[in-house]
């Protein structure tokens, strides 16, 4: 009776494993400071939060992620190796403190984009949404192109009016809501035309611009949804987000979401590049 009693006195003092699905929490920073057009998405509310700060704390609070959100750039030059990632919803040159929305929101300073490079190369996550493709730096490579244009992996040209288009889901499927969607599904979205791109991208969703309303869509079909590494980094970007309804209604927002766990390592994708198997003429522009 007593080793009985000395054996389950023994079970109830080890540690309790995780319950099934349980995650290690992490820890993002969300900046969304608009120096070009600022997109509802992320105006201030007189709350002091955003439409897509509050979807993606929802998304986040559920998967045991904290999310901190800021249109402060200043941010960067204090500890970032707090966080395990980095989304971005902005537009402009992140480095111009003219244009600022609102009396909290400051521009990055160079130092600090350093830091956020360093940071991401290193092993953080980075997860662009819509106009982050809008947004670039004054810090160039030796070739002269732009950093935040090549970490991201494209650069913003055009967008016609928002409509429904169909976007190609690229195989194998890895997204795990992409597996439910298909060949190809139709989508609703201020679609965004680019450039630029880093062909090293692993391309998850391609523009069909095929009867797309706008002349800036007379183009080969082009990537819209993708995901990189940036050395140690996991780097990843959807075309996703533009409207208000998009972040309180859209399934779509799982893309976001998948992404956002991808890049802190939750699940693992394949990143070999496909973008010249799927979007061959992806750089050309309109005809």
């Amino acid at each position: 009776m007593l080793a009985l009693a000395a054996l389950t006195a023994m079970v109830f003092a080890l540690p309790l494993p995780q319950s099934v699905g349980a995650e290690k929490k992490a820890k993002l920073l969300y900046f969304s400071r608009s120096q070009g057009f600022e997109h509802t998405p992320v105006k201030l509310l007189d709350d002091g939060t955003t439409v897509s700060g509050v979807a993606l704390k929802k998304y986040c609070d559920a998967k045991n992620i904290e999310l901190v959100c800021t249109q402060d750039g200043r941010v960067f030059d204090g500890d970032i190796d707090q966080y395990d990632g980095f989304l971005f919803y902005t537009s402009g040159n992140l480095e111009n403190e003219d244009g600022s929305k609102n009396p909290t929101a400051h521009a990055i300073s160079a130092d600090g984009l350093k830091k956020l490079f360093a940071a991401i190369k290193g092993g953080k996550g980075f997860v662009g949404f819509h106009s982050s493709t809008d947004s670039h730096c004054n810090q160039k490579d030796d070739k002269g192109i732009d950093l935040y244009t090549k970490l991201i992996g494209a650069r913003f040209v055009l967008h016609g009016p928002d409509q429904d288009a169909t976007v190609i889901v690229t195989k194998p499927v890895q997204l795990p809501y992409l597996k439910g969607k298909g060949d190809k599904y139709v989508a609703f979205e201020e679609w965004y035309t680019m450039n630029n791109y880093n062909t090293d991208m692993r391309v998850l969703l391609v523009q069909e611009t095929e009867g797309m309303r706008g002349d800036c869509y007379a183009r080969p079909n082009f990537p819209s949804t993708w995901i990189r590494k940036e050395e140690k980094g996991r780097v990843a970007y959807s075309a996703f987000g533009h409207s208000d309804k998009f972040w309180r209604e859209s399934d779509d927002l799982k893309v976001i979401g998948e992404l956002i766990e991808w890049s802190i390592g939750r699940f693992d994708m394949d990143t070999t590049s496909n973008f010249n198997e799927v979007t061959p003429k992806g750089n050309e522009m309109p005809r």
